[in-house]
């Protein structure tokens, strides 16, 4: 029988890798890592948030909770755009010029898994 969850459950695992790397640059190197300075929420590395709506999201994935999973990832894309905005309208990055190694600040990334987690969880006709 297929998963109808392994999307979600494969977006948030790679969204707990990602800022987890993120997290332990900053923590271990002193740094944000890809060439770009972290966006702040409340005093803390934007990434702090990003790996807890993560690991919220894995687990509500793993148990199978399509509401909850719907109103985090909603909270979530809330959080990532702002987090996308700062970035883009005050960049802290080194020498104040922001050369991101992805192209793009890492939000941007958090953004998009985000996005595919709820659209994945949308109910579908089959």
């Amino acid at each position: 029988m297929k998963n109808k969850y392994l999307p979600q459950i494969l977006l948030s695992l790679g969204g707990v890798l990602f800022s987890g790397y993120l997290i332990f640059s900053k923590l271990f190197i002193g740094s944000c890592p890809l060439n770009e300075g972290c966006s702040y929420f409340l005093g803390y590395p934007s990434c702090y948030f990003g790996f807890a709506f993560f690991i919220t999201l894995l687990v509500l994935s793993l148990l199978k909770k399509l509401k909850a999973i719907q109103v985090v990832a909603t909270l979530a894309i809330i959080f990532a755009i702002y987090s996308t905005y700062i970035d883009f309208a005050y960049p802290r990055c080194p020498g104040g010029v922001c050369q991101y190694t992805l192209l793009l600040p890492t939000c941007v990334y958090g953004l998009a898994m985000y996005l595919g987690i709820y659209i994945f969880s949308l109910p579908r006709n089959r």
